[in-house]
């Protein structure tokens, strides 16, 4: 099912103006990133937004990865409740085994920003019946379950905004958005940021961490897309998605500098929500008259965030198709788009589609969305 909305691209110069006008407002908040730097830090704030341009092109694909294990990516379709739906997904993906009783479990879904669903046409942060199978499935392993996330601004507005505070009251779970951790600096030494860039101490200290993205479209030259390797950007720093000159994430490049986020952490699994997923308008649907929404209703699981990413792109590519919606990653193969090539030849995952198994459980249209698996 489409929602439409006539849009015509989520253009920089938008990013920017919302950037600088938030950025006014957030200042004024408690635990707003800029409050959040060193004692001797300088923020430039009107530089930084202003960065543009300069370094490196992006690479194109060598198509040589360092060995890695095959991949696994389940597909299950939510013919009737989520957590069913999860559940399967997971258990399929290889489940969740590793988690010991006692220790401690960082679910992190997609929270971009404060936005009400009920303003908006679809869905822009992961679906909170998500996350609570999610808590489930943590806690039936005798665990902490523990969610969290970074928006760029009103961290902890959006937390309650996007129903994820209440859902850990109900389910147990400690809410903790990481404006409440303190931050610590991670180096990638590759070609990007190399000034590094921090990220939540809390994740160097619980146990495992869960990836609970939602697919969506994004606007940003470059990006194309947002699913499990774009997530990461909300384990950086916001102050560090602003550095001033060419290792601005928003600026040239920002693919490559996506997969080097992703050299920070890794997760023990990731969940897409594609229940409900943008098309067109992403990543925020700011301007919300203007996006495309479509509800392909489905929970995609893996753990190997680059192959899920490859098939999170298919599923995009399909329902885009279908909204007529002309945008990069409508036109690209899967197998060419940045994020996923560069990350694989990271040694992220897999991005080799002989080293990949598609495990189709009641997928809608699944035979569609593989033919787009190209």
């Amino acid at each position: 099912m489409i929602v439409h909305r006539k849009n015509e691209g989520w253009e920089r110069r938008r990013f920017m103006q919302s950037a600088a006008s938030l950025a006014a407002m957030a200042a004024l908040a408690p635990g707003c990133f800029l409050n959040q730097r060193g004692a001797d830090e300088w923020v430039h704030l009107k530089r930084r937004l202003k960065s543009e341009g300069g370094g490196p092109d992006p690479l194109p694909p060598t198509r040589i990865y360092p060995p890695m294990p095959r991949a696994l990516v389940s597909a299950v379709g939510v013919a009737g409740s989520i957590e069913a739906a999860v559940r399967e997904a997971v258990e399929a993906a290889g489940g969740l085994k590793e988690i010991e009783p006692g220790q401690r479990v960082m679910i992190k879904p997609n929270m971009c920003g404060p936005a009400l669903k009920d303003r908006y046409p679809g869905r822009i942060t992961t679906n909170p019946e998500v996350i609570r199978a999610v808590i489930r499935l943590v806690k039936e392993r005798g665990a902490t379950a523990m969610v969290g996330d970074r928006s760029m601004f009103m961290t902890e507005d959006a937390f309650i905004y996007a129903g994820f505070a209440k859902v850990c009251r109900d389910e147990g779970a400690v809410g903790f958005p990481w404006t409440r951790s303190e931050y610590v600096r991670f180096f990638p030494k590759q070609r990007h940021w190399s000034q590094g860039f921090r990220i939540p101490k809390i994740l160097t200290q619980v146990d495992h961490f869960i990836n609970v993205p939602l697919l969506k479209n994004h606007g940003v030259k470059g990006a194309e897309f947002t699913c499990c390797l774009k997530s990461f950007v909300g384990v950086c720093m916001p102050l560090d998605r602003h550095q001033e000159g060419p290792d601005a994430l928003h600026t040239n490049n920002i693919s490559e500098k996506i997969a080097e986020l992703n050299l920070s952490l890794k997760p023990l699994i990731n969940i897409v929500d594609a229940t409900e997923i943008m098309v067109r308008g992403g990543p925020d649907g700011m301007k919300k008259e203007l996006s495309v929404w479509a509800r392909p209703n489905l929970i995609l699981a893996s753990k190997d965030r680059v192959a899920c990413d490859s098939l999170a792109v298919a599923v995009l590519k399909r329902y885009g198709a279908e909204a007529k919606v002309d945008l990069p990653y409508a036109n690209k193969s899967v197998w060419d788009q940045v994020q996923i090539y560069y990350a694989a030849e990271l040694g992220l995952g897999q991005a080799d589609p002989a080293q990949i198994t598609l495990e189709d459980l009641r997928a809608p249209l699944f035979d569609e969305i593989k033919a787009n698996w190209a």
